[in-house]
């Protein structure tokens, strides 16, 4: 799985973890990740999958029915690639932060219900979890932002709000916000996003 990563400025022990949507590529996400925080180290992955000519995390039968087989497999590579390269980095897990877009919130959703990843929080734009894979998992460690588009008809409000009920079983501290966009990236998600990840870094 190809990665990019870029070191944090004034040695920042805080890392983004980027995760692009469909179609999408490890730079995607590099301003978002500027206006959450400009200082922390950067681990952005591509995806491995193709459809037509689109990179993707992992395979779908169809827009709201997952190839289980690949989002197991694909998300078992992911977590193992954040612990190798957390480890080759030398970065530290806790302080981690997952920042996913659309098919990049899916596998987020996926790695962070299966798979004991320390991570103190994620900001999951416009996800949709359709998978039935999840183990019973405390997640009282984690803090989730969750924002969905009032006009998005690929992914509607009604699916994020099912996306932050799986996270709130495990005891994850969510909060969900709506915009009155569509599935682009608002601008209103980043400040909520920034804003998010301020208050919940200073509690490490």
């Amino acid at each position: 799985m190809k990665h990019l990563f870029i070191k944090g400025k004034n040695n920042s022990e805080e890392t983004l973890i980027l995760l692009h949507g469909t179609g999408g590529r490890e730079t995607d996400l590099l301003d978002i990740a500027a206006t959450v925080n400009s200082s922390a180290n950067i681990l952005a992955f591509r995806g491995d999958v193709l459809e037509g000519q689109q990179l993707r995390y992992f395979k779908r039968i169809h827009p709201k029915k997952y190839d289980e087989d690949s989002l197991k497999n694909e998300g078992q590579k992911l977590y193992d690639e954040i612990k190798k390269l957390f480890e080759l980095y030398d970065l530290d897990l806790n302080k981690g932060f997952i920042i996913g877009y659309s098919n990049g919130s899916n596998i987020a959703s996926h790695v962070l219900l299966n798979y004991p990843l320390p991570i103190f929080g994620a900001f999951l734009m416009h996800p949709a979890y359709y998978s039935e894979q999840m183990r019973d998992r405390d997640l009282s460690h984690l803090n989730v932002l969750i924002t969905a588009g009032a006009r998005d008809f690929k992914t509607s409000a009604g699916d994020a709000f099912k996306v932050k009920q799986l996270f709130e079983e495990r005891n994850a501290n969510v909060q969900i916000e709506l915009t009155d966009g569509g599935h682009e990236i608002h601008s209103d998600e980043l400040m909520q996003g920034h804003v998010f990840y301020i208050q919940k870094r200073s509690a490490l």
